[in-house]
């Protein structure tokens, strides 16, 4: 995937975009999020990536002011990004603050060194377009395919 031209639009589709109207804790989510972009890899990478990306958010929490987490993790078992995302109409808390999650994007990268450069733009391109309003006008979607067309004409 060619991250310089698609941006974050270009991690996502109709098949690793969720809108979560249920009650579910920050991990479950996490989880839930892993498996979707873990998919196609053998079970076992995928649950070793899990643990990687629980690992690092245990650590410090992902979870910025603006209601958006982006657990993340780079991955010695993937070849290029991986990412799946969540629209939290009714926000959850994040347990390690008093911030509610409104978004969560998770995404993956290969740890090879010639992709960290990509890894922080998918960093900053996430802070700059999550911003308080483009939040307002994602969470009030109606569904998936809103969802992505906001983020598309973004």
């Amino acid at each position: 995937m060619d991250m310089t031209q698609s941006g974050i639009s270009g991690l996502l589709n109709k098949d690793n975009t969720l809108l979560v109207t249920e009650p579910v804790s920050k991990e479950d989510l996490i989880s839930k999020l892993a498996a979707l972009a873990c998919k196609g890899l053998p079970e076992t990478e995928g649950k070793e990536i899990l643990q990687k990306v629980l690992a690092r958010e245990a650590g410090i929490s992902t979870t910025l002011d603006t209601g958006l987490s982006i657990p993340h993790a780079r991955v010695d078992e993937i070849t290029d990004f991986k990412a799946a995302m969540a629209v939290l109409p009714r926000e959850i808390q994040d347990p390690a603050g008093d911030i509610g999650i409104k978004v969560m994007f998770l995404f993956l990268s290969p740890a090879n060194p010639k992709f960290f450069q990509k890894h922080l733009q998918v960093l900053a391109e996430l802070s700059e377009t999550f911003k308080e309003s483009f939040m307002a006008k994602i969470t009030a979607a109606a569904g998936v395919e809103e969802i992505l067309a906001i983020i598309n004409n973004k």
